[in-house]
């Protein structure tokens, strides 16, 4: 979408195979795009990256902090590591990504970055996702305070906070939770249909 709305689009993320068929189906579609392989959770990464975007493209006007994982466990079975291993990227990972871009952001004075939360955290809970969710609201929290800091440069710092999307890793859930967001989905559509009615 972005592509299509005439942005030059740098990929990022740690599978070269992601980014390169996401570059590359954006460039089939006309857009321009290239990739470059970083890893959210190293602050050096992400200026590595931020420079790259400024050496191809000229500036930053856009970042998309979208990284994140929610591997499932209960609270009882989790251990530090899981718990660090989800706020690494997640959580520091984003404020890495926000922190590379925000030089160049200051020094054209615009800047638009989006950080993809979640429900799940500020607003429902899941079991197996009690370090999920604190990273997803952990999110807003510094979304508030970035956005404060960054507004005297014309940059603006918000949030999304979708719901179930069909990944992956979503489907990595297994048939029981794909049941149970088809139930949801339907149920919540069934309950728009009757509202506008």
């Amino acid at each position: 979408m972005l592509a299509a709305s005439g942005a030059k689009v740098l990929v990022v993320g740690r599978s070269e195979a992601g980014c390169t068929d996401t570059a590359r189906a954006i460039a089939d579609a006309g857009g321009t795009a290239s990739h470059f392989l970083a890893d959210v959770t190293s602050l050096d990464a992400m200026t590595s990256m931020a420079r790259a975007a400024i050496d191809r493209y000229g500036r930053i006007d856009v970042l998309c902090a979208n990284a994140g994982i929610f591997p499932q466990v209960s609270i009882a079975d989790m251990t530090s590591e899981q718990w660090d291993e989800v706020q690494a990227v997640n959580l520091k990972g984003m404020f890495h990504a926000v922190k590379a871009c925000l030089p160049a952001m200051q020094e054209q004075r615009y800047g638009r970055v989006v950080l993809t939360s979640s429900i799940t955290g500020p607003f429902t809970g899941f079991p197996g996702w009690s370090h999920y969710g604190c990273s997803k609201a952990g999110m807003l929290g510094f979304m508030r305070t970035a956005a404060l800091e960054v507004a005297p440069y014309g940059i603006t710092v918000n949030a999304v906070l979708p719901g179930n999307v069909r990944t992956e890793g979503l489907e990595a859930l297994g048939a029981d939770y794909m049941r149970g967001v088809s139930v949801i989905t339907r149920s919540r559509v069934r309950s728009v249909k009757t509202a506008a009615a």
